[in-house]
């Protein structure tokens, strides 16, 4: 696979959107293209995070598993939005299972050389912990929503932040 398809994908990434093309070609030179077949698993819930998957096409349910519940999808993550960001956060574990919706293709970075990136670019670095901060807000209040959804006025705990 050519740099150059990396790249050309990378520009249709959102989550990219205006980053310098210096920066795209670094990205391209660590990353690969991945094909995903609809219902295959790209990571698991609790397992180490090694990659930051940026989504070119297709989608990817995020699920969460709870013993005596089984696994319940809580989002999904669509074309030019970011997977696998417990890695830049150098987190332990990851906190959800990626399983793809439909045929998907990813770019597929390996984590700790992302990192290394941002680390010797501060300016690209903030850049990339700031996207990734409001891909997580925006995950967060989607989260949010969907409890609502669920419980409705019945929220657990909902009495002690009244007024907040």
């Amino acid at each position: 696979m050519s740099k150059q398809l990396v790249v050309d994908s990378l520009r249709t990434v959102h989550f990219l959107h205006d980053i310098a093309d210096e920066f795209l070609e670094q990205i391209a030179e660590m990353s690969e293209l991945v094909s995903i077949e609809s219902g295959q698993t790209l990571f698991r819930e609790g397992q180490p995070p090694e990659y930051v998957y940026l989504v070119v096409s297709g989608s990817v349910s995020m699920e969460i598993c709870a013993a005596g519940v089984g696994c319940k999808s809580i989002l999904t993550v669509g074309a030019g939005e970011i997977l696998g960001w417990s890695t830049l956060l150098e987190q332990s574990q990851l906190t959800a299972t990626a399983r793809a919706v439909e045929a998907t293709r990813v770019v597929r970075i390996p984590g700790g050389l992302l990192v290394n990136l941002c680390r010797r670019n501060p300016k690209f670095g903030y850049e990339v912990m700031r996207r990734t901060a409001l891909a997580l807000a925006k995950r967060l209040t989607a989260t949010r929503l969907q409890l609502l959804d669920v419980y409705g006025s019945e929220m657990p705990g909902t009495d002690k932040f009244a007024g907040e």
